[in-house]
């Protein structure tokens, strides 16, 4: 599946270590920071063609997803929430309310990615009984 991605990069030293092809490396490193779209593999790593012979592949934690267009995100009562990635942060969203002009209600605040995700498995994942593994 495709999905837009930003390069993140940290650590260059894993990279340095497998990669045999100094001009390889250059990829990796022009490509930091970077939007791209991006094939997204079962495993969750990343696959970007840069050109018709080039590419780069990212592991889940050199890369982050981004949202850039306000996306609805659901509705409480008569307000929509909606979210896009914070610009100032790669790692959170931004989260407001509108009404059904598109009007905001509700100011937009940052949010970190784990925390929505960790909020969404409470809420919403299955309970498993921790003896047998099974849901309650």
């Amino acid at each position: 599946m495709k999905r837009t991605i930003k390069v993140t990069i940290r650590d260059f030293s894993k990279l340095e270590e497998n990669l045999n092809d100094p001009n390889e490396l250059k990829l990796y490193e022009s490509a930091n920071g970077q939007l791209y779209e991006a094939e997204i593999e079962h495993d969750g790593y990343a696959v970007i063609d840069l050109t018709d012979e080039d590419y780069i592949e990212l592991a889940p934690d050199e890369y982050e997803y981004i949202i850039a267009e306000w996306t609805p995100a659901g509705t409480v009562g008569e307000m929509r929430i909606e979210t896009k990635s914070d610009p100032a942060d790669d790692a959170a969203l931004l989260y407001r309310g509108v009404d059904a002009a598109g009007n905001e209600l509700q100011a937009a605040q940052s949010l970190p990615k784990a925390l929505i995700a960790g909020l969404a498995k409470t809420w919403f994942g299955d309970k498993k009984d921790k003896k047998n593994g099974v849901p309650e």
